[in-house]
């Protein structure tokens, strides 16, 4: 379940993934303003104008307009996901709604006409402060409630947000994946992320490769040793924070490999081009860390070669993100794919998530 951006290199790689990806994905999508967005309405149109553009009809996205409420105040959300689900029926799309435990049951009335219609349940996203002191299932069960749904047309989501220590992390959710077990849920998945914030790259010496540990990864290995009906989820190649504002990056690729994000970064040429990209790519090629599979393993990894040879030119940072993301998505589901075959043959019902997929 990777919480995406609801912006375009998030919403390209989407498009582009394998039916072999799109099978095993739920994505999140979070509608997210930009800075200059003078109200709710902007946001959802450009929104809905990318799911359009993108097409994404073959997926079951989840939307999550909290991130609007810092901006536009507390109803923000439940007005963007009616004005989403106005939008998007004009082309027979269906909109899944997220509803968080914070939310007045008392303004679920237009959610509750969205599951009515769409007949697709709802996402539960559970956050600070209640993501580690959730003592029982209540404060959900009201939810569900207020939307006349059942637990088991509830996917719930844990969301860590950014985490530093894997171990602490996974003492702290002991407890309310304890007492989640106590009610048939669709589903129920460990989120969180661990790729840096901007500060961290600004502050760092420019290495042209840097290694940065995945501990999410780390984190569900851990927890579904305990809990193995637990799905995985992340924040792809993101900060779990708001998206950063204006800036003009260097040339440069988050690659994931297994439990590490490979960073590859060339600095600008003269006059503030990207042409060093084509290197950095040449550079990927030439590394252990280009999968075996080479250009067939993701749509990403077929740009990244293409730009290799020059095929295409160099792009911008929302071309590089694109990419990065796509190979990501290929890699996670590679990695929990080759992981969990032996037992899903062992153990069907344990290792299915309810949806036809694996647990992804």
């Amino acid at each position: 379940m990777p919480i995406l951006k609801g912006r375009s290199p998030d919403l390209q790689a989407l498009e582009k993934a394998s039916d072999l990806v799109k099978r095993n994905i739920r994505p999140i999508v979070e509608v997210v303003p930009r800075g200059d967005d003078k109200d709710i309405k902007t946001t959802v149109e450009r929104t809905v104008g990318q799911v359009k553009r993108y097409g994404l009809r073959d997926l079951v996205v989840a939307f999550d307009a909290a991130p609007l409420r810092v901006r536009f105040g507390e109803s923000a959300s439940m007005e963007a996901l009616h004005l989403l689900d106005a939008e998007l029926r004009t082309f027979d799309f269906s909109c899944r709604p997220v509803v968080r435990p914070e939310d007045d049951p008392r303004t679920l009335e237009g959610v509750r006409h969205m599951v009515g219609t769409h007949h697709l349940g709802v996402c539960l996203r559970v956050n600070e402060p209640y993501v580690y002191t959730l003592s029982d299932s209540r404060i959900l069960l009201e939810q569900l409630d207020a939307l006349g749904l059942a637990a088991e047309q509830a996917d719930v989501v844990l969301d860590c947000g950014f985490i530093r220590d894997v171990h602490d992390t996974a003492d702290r959710l002991s407890g309310p994946l304890r007492h989640l077990q106590e009610h048939p849920w669709c589903s129920v998945t460990i989120v969180a992320g661990s790729f840096p914030g901007p500060d961290f790259f600004a502050n760092t010496p420019r290495r042209r490769v840097m290694s940065i540990p995945r501990l999410e990864a780390a984190l569900w290995t851990r927890v579904s040793r305990r809990w193995p009906e637990v799905h995985y989820g992340d924040y792809g190649v993101d900060h779990p924070g708001p998206p950063s504002e204006g800036l003009r990056p260097d040339p440069n690729l988050r690659y994931t490999v297994d439990r590490e994000w490979r960073f590859y970064r060339q600095p600008k040429d003269t006059g503030g081009r990207h042409r060093l990209f084509h290197r950095l790519c040449r550079d990927l090629l030439k590394s252990p860390d280009w999968p075996l599979e080479g250009s067939a393993f993701s749509w990403g990894d077929d740009r990244i070669a293409s730009a290799a040879r020059e095929d295409i030119g160099p792009g911008s940072g929302a071309e590089w993100k694109a990419y990065s993301v796509s190979h990501h998505l290929a890699v996670i589901v590679a990695l929990l794919e080759s992981e969990y075959v032996p037992q899903r043959a062992a153990s069907p019902a344990g290792m299915s998530d309810g949806h036809g997929g694996t647990r992804t």
